[in-house]
């Protein structure tokens, strides 16, 4: 976990590691961080952080020390003992829902207590926040949405004295993005990065996981190496994907091959199917007879004879996500899903455990969500690769009746790069359109690494680890430096018509490429301090910024730009 610093024009540095609750709730020792924000991608370990913190805080008989331990990350458990109340909110629960108070009421007051005490413990709550010092943990930014109407980027906190009351946020990277968001009202901005040991997190995993005849030092050096000799090291960032290679690999411990590959499409595909093979075990393969509707379902073993149910639950997830009724996109009822799913279809995927169910005090009124964000994205986006008309018929609408829901969908988009390239061109292009629209007043001056751009790389390397041809996404705001320059030039390569912005900064000696350079493997191939980019088709350029040396422009740009 690294905290980053917000310089004055609202640029975000990444400064030093945070491995501490008193790194993470107070700055030096005297100010405390009242508005803590964590931001991490999809299964980073967002809500498992939030979780333990409560967890930290519930156990009592645990011995506490207010120095951590130099082996163990947040170990200093009597800094979050000052809270003397916590109230862990999952925001994806309070779609629609702006204030906290209401939330609390909703999400653990309803829950707890019959309706005839409800009252009462809803005003001791109203006192308890003005006069007692509390935490409140707002999990899930990015799944809440506001009311129609409203223009808030985040729940109100109105009712909570910041003198008082503590706010832990818990989003993705892009909502936090979001200018409504002010940066003066940000105390700490923390990325939370998965795991920093990794030989240690195997080692955890497999003391839960491994027969006891197995050797566990050994088996979690050959899990470590195989890791490393498949290039998987970047699962370091999701602890949720690195376990599943964990107990995939026990789980093949015999054979030969432990994965079918190491895309997120294909580690996707392997969560999908261990969890089916908890609600049907019968195998059964695709062929040339029976095709999957993906490249990455072929060389599965347990999804062909139940790809039916997957089907549906896919097409479930698909039109829960993009529902006109935003609120009930994430987390929704049983009417809602009896909308979709038959009874023995979701007794399936109860029992698969792709979906949870959370029984409530009212009755015919469960709460429901897939076991993962991340899970319903990718089956809603497995259902749009075999129905790519959807882009067309039902998220081009979508996009345009939510400003940021092109933001929204990136994950869903990424998973369809490796999964219907065809689709995930088009629809690059509608959400290009929408984020040419949002950048209208922002200045070329400020742009460091946009958003949308991360989307389009992400998107178009998927695409390259599950072998799809012909990748046209579509981009026409860049930001070009050393890190992202093999990657971007591919992608400018196919965009110099559309690019309405350009902004490369200085590279490092060894750098270099040319835009039109038909192998994308030379990028690193010969030394050099010049890199080159041919702009003579780039007919709508409108800003052109270059910082640093060695940077070689070819082409008339000045009679060609508008």
């Amino acid at each position: 976990m690294h905290r980053f610093d917000i310089a004055s024009d609202g640029k975000r540095v990444k400064k030093d590691k945070v491995l501490t609750y008193k790194e993470l709730f107070y700055t030096d020792d005297t100010k405390s961080n009242r508005r803590v924000y964590i931001q991490g991608e999809p299964g980073s370990g967002k809500s498992t952080f939030a979780a333990k913190l409560v967890h930290d805080w519930c156990d009592e008989n645990r011995p506490t020390t207010a120095a951590p331990n130099k082996n163990a990350s947040f170990d200093d458990v009597l800094i979050i003992q000052n809270f003397l109340f916590i109230f862990f909110l999952s925001l994806g629960e309070s779609r629609g829902q702006t204030e906290l108070t209401h939330m609390i009421k909703k999400q653990i007051i309803d829950t707890m207590y019959s309706d005839e005490k409800r009252d009462v413990i809803y005003t001791l709550l109203l006192k308890i926040i003005e006069t007692e010092i509390c935490l409140v943990i707002r999990d899930g930014l990015d799944e809440w949405v506001a009311p129609d109407g409203s223009n808030l980027a985040e729940p109100s906190m109105a009712g909570f004295l910041k003198d008082k009351c503590a706010v832990l946020t818990t989003s993705r990277p892009w909502k936090l993005a979001d200018e409504r968001i002010k940066n003066s009202r940000i105390d700490i901005l923390v990325e939370i990065e998965g795991i920093s040991d990794s030989y240690t997190f195997i080692e955890r995993v497999l003391r839960c996981i491994l027969d006891k005849s197995k050797d566990l030092m050994t088996t979690a050096i050959e899990i470590w190496s195989f890791i490393r000799e498949r290039q998987l090291t970047w699962l370091s960032n999701s602890p949720m994907l690195y376990t599943l290679v964990i107990c995939k690999w026990v789980d093949t411990m015999e054979e030969e091959e432990h994965l079918n590959g190491t895309s997120l499409c294909a580690l996707y595909t392997t969560f999908l199917e261990s969890l089916c093979k908890k609600a049907n075990d019968t195998t059964g393969f695709f062929n040339d007879l029976n095709p999957p509707h993906v490249k990455c379902f072929s060389r599965t073993s347990y999804l062909r004879p139940i790809i039916q149910n997957v089907d549906v639950i896919s097409k479930a997830a698909f039109h829960l996500l993009f529902s006109p009724e935003k609120e009930k996109s994430i987390v929704f009822n049983d009417q809602e899903l009896s909308n979709y799913l038959t009874p023995s279809e979701q007794e399936f995927a109860l029992k698969a455990g792709l979906i949870s169910k959370r029984k409530t005090k009212r009755a015919f009124n469960s709460s429901i969500s897939f076991i993962h964000k991340s899970i319903q994205e990718f089956l809603a986006a497995y259902h749009i690769a075999h129905n790519a008309h959807l882009v067309d018929d039902v998220i081009s609408g979508y996009l345009g009746r939510h400003s940021d829901a092109y933001l929204y969908i990136s994950q869903v988009f990424i998973f369809l790069c490796g999964l219907n390239i065809s689709a995930a061109n088009k629809l690059s292009g509608i959400m290009n359109e929408h984020n040419n629209i949002k950048r209208i007043h922002r200045s070329i001056f400020s742009y460091e690494g946009d958003t949308f751009q991360r989307i389009i790389e992400a998107g178009y390397t998927e695409a390259v680890l599950n072998d799809q041809t012909g990748i046209l996404l579509r981009l026409s705001h860049f930001y070009i430096n050393c890190e992202n320059l093999m990657v971007m030039n591919n992608i400018w390569r196919e965009n110099k018509s559309n690019a309405l912005f350009l902004k490369i900064r200085e590279y490092e000696e060894t750098d270099h490429a040319s835009s039109d350079s038909s192998d994308s493997s030379s990028t690193h191939s010969e030394p050099t301090s010049q890199v080159e980019f041919d702009l003579s088709s780039c007919l709508n350029l409108k800003g052109l910024v270059l910082s640093g040396s060695g940077i070689h422009l070819q082409g008339n740009i000045y009679n060609k730009t508008k």
